[in-house]
């Protein structure tokens, strides 16, 4: 299981959280029942689905470690999706009661989980953008200009090449395909854990 720094956590939820552990395929919560609280992926992956007419499998996104799930439900009686453990998982689940008490007497904790809903809404508009590019070259690039660091757009890999190459909407025979030419070619370079633009971007 991949898994994210505890840092990421607020401290204000943390003695209001419990950890409970899915395995692959396990529900999380499902559609319509009724909202109980908000989870934070420590470890694992969970997805977000709805279901179309015909019961084909609509994925809304694809949460990771750091993220928080159900958050867009604290205001709704109801869940607006199911909620279902990608691989094993190992989420932080906060009552949505506790959640609300510190939204309303807590003004530094308010402030920060404004922070925190931006932050993730800035995440999802990316890959939303990342993935109406047609390119895996340009997908790559994308991944790297937005959410790297550094003049060299440096961006730690907190989880598996497959796991990348499913955020980037891509098979991970693709996505290695893709690395290895752009290696080749200096328009990236890969440590270990790290991607970065190389030398060939400048040119």
């Amino acid at each position: 299981m991949k898994s994210t720094s505890p840092g990421n956590f607020p401290a204000a939820l943390q003695a209001r959280a419990t950890r409970v552990s899915y395995e692959a395929g396990a529900t999380i919560f499902r559609r319509g029942s009724p909202t109980h609280s908000v989870f934070f992926v420590e470890a694992g992956a969970v997805r977000l689905v709805r279901y179309g007419r015909a019961g084909e499998e609509v994925v809304l996104h694809h949460a990771s470690p750091g993220e928080f799930i159900a958050e867009a439900s604290l205001d709704s009686a109801r869940y607006h999706c199911d909620a279902m453990a990608h691989e094993p998982s190992q989420l932080l689940q906060v009552p949505s009661a506790a959640l609300k008490e510190l939204l309303d007497t807590d003004r530094d904790f308010a402030r920060q989980w404004v922070g925190i809903l931006a932050r993730q809404l800035r995440s999802v508009r990316g890959r939303v953008e990342r993935l109406s590019l047609k390119s895996a070259r340009d997908r790559v690039t994308h991944l790297l200009v937005s959410e790297g660091r550094g003049p060299k757009c440096e961006l730690v890999l907190e989880s598996t090449l497959k796991d990348l190459a499913r955020n980037l909407g891509l098979t991970h025979e693709v996505l290695y395909r893709t690395l290895a030419a752009m290696e080749r070619e200096g328009l990236i370079e890969r440590g270990r854990g790290v991607l970065s633009l190389g030398p060939g971007h400048m040119i």
